[in-house]
């Protein structure tokens, strides 16, 4: 198989999903817009042609690069990045290319929250009722029927980027003064925020899943910089599982990772937030390996690859966290004090780009334990202010 990888140096885990690739057996090709001399070592020897393209954002200066690609390896049978920001061009270049894969349709389809809370409600998922920000009067009507506060966000967007809350009047005549035409309207919806995140196969079979609760939407983090942490569940509601499962299900999803965010309302109930057609962001794969001892990316190359998966199976052994810590903030406990204090429980320490240090935090503590309350304990131990 001859895959196509797109910016395989970033995010910094991204070279992890070309190793499980090449380890598999597949021929893995590269498009990235860092300099080839910023490739990240693991990557010596396992891509067969890396192409710089640094106006990769440009559709055309890709696409270039990919035909170029094509022209001296030949048919390109997948390609991917795993990535939220190159969804829309990995669609176009599986048409131009004829790459079996999810298309620029789907692809849009599925990031559109509008599009994408139709398809929870004919699941018989609740999604909060959602409009275009668009004519004026229409949105004030749907302020007045619903009441405050509203949340306005991007109808294709993710990480809670240019996303806000509406309280009053005068804030909505101020949002409106904005023209924010791709933005879409909904109820801010009182709840917290749980994921149900996985893998499926060609058939659209789950071969792992997993969850994670947030300590605060990422919206409230972007919002107020709070440091925010979040961590795995060794054991899934059983109400989450069976709307997850229905979800997925009704996204069609095949041969790619998946992550949904639902409401967890104060009744008991879920209600859907958004489905992204990707691994969630961060290190959040580095969790999944850890929490379930295995590794998460070989897994994910077995998929893509179309290797079989017999005898495979895993078990959530661990409660996994990340806890992040931002540069402004001080803290009582150093880098040096917390190693020393927390032991095993605290399995990696790693940079955050600055490109997502506005949800995560400038640096990303990674914890492991297989009580949550001695997992919780670490997260408070990590994000403990110094005294003022």
């Amino acid at each position: 198989m001859r895959f196509l990888f797109l910016s395989p140096f970033f995010p910094p885990n991204a070279h992890l999903f070309c190793r499980a690739l090449h380890a598999r057996g597949a021929e893995v090709l590269g498009v990235g817009d860092q300099a080839p001399e910023h490739q990240p070592s693991g990557l010596a020897g396992v891509l067969r042609e890396y192409v710089f393209e640094p106006r990769m954002h440009e559709y055309g200066a890709l696409r270039a690069a990919v035909a170029g690609l094509s022209t001296r390896h030949g048919q390109i049978d997948r390609l991917d990045s795993n990535g939220e920001h190159w969804l829309e061009a990995e669609g176009r270049l599986r048409d131009d290319f004829s790459v079996s894969g999810l298309g620029y349709d789907e692809v849009c389809a599925l990031r559109s929250k509008l599009a994408m809370g139709k398809i929870f409600v004919t699941a018989g998922i609740g999604y909060p009722p959602t409009v275009r920000c668009r004519p004026d009067d229409y949105v004030r009507g749907f302020a007045e029927l619903h009441g405050f506060p509203l949340v306005f966000k991007p109808d294709a967007g993710s990480g809670a980027v240019d996303t806000f809350v509406v309280k009053d009047k005068a804030e909505l005549d101020a949002a409106l003064a904005r023209g924010l035409s791709g933005h879409v309207v909904q109820p801010f919806v009182t709840g917290n925020i749980v994921t149900f995140d996985g893998i499926t196969n060609a058939a659209g079979e789950i071969v792992f899943c997993t969850s994670h609760a947030y300590d605060l939407g990422i919206m409230q983090v972007r919002e107020s910089q709070a440091d925010g942490h979040y961590y795995s569940l060794r054991t899934i509601p059983d109400e989450l599982e069976r709307i997850g499962r229905r979800a997925v299900a009704a996204f069609a999803i095949r041969e790619r990772f998946f992550h949904l965010e639902f409401f967890a309302l104060p009744n008991g109930d879920y209600m859907g937030l958004e489905i992204n057609v990707r691994p969630p962001g961060g290190y959040t794969t580095e969790m999944m390996s850890a929490a379930c001892d295995f590794n998460v990316y070989d897994l994910w190359a077995g998929v893509v690859t179309g290797q079989s998966l017999s005898g495979f199976s895993y078990e959530r052994r661990y409660h996994t966290a990340h806890a992040g810590r931002r540069a402004n903030h001080s803290y009582r406990l150093s880098a040096q004090q917390l190693s020393q204090v927390l032991g095993n429980v605290l399995f990696c320490v790693q940079a955050v780009p600055e490109a997502f240090a506005a949800t995560m935090g400038n640096v990303a503590y990674l914890l492991r334990s297989q009580s949550l309350d001695e997992l919780r304990h670490a997260v408070a131990l990590v994000q403990e202010r110094a005294d003022p």
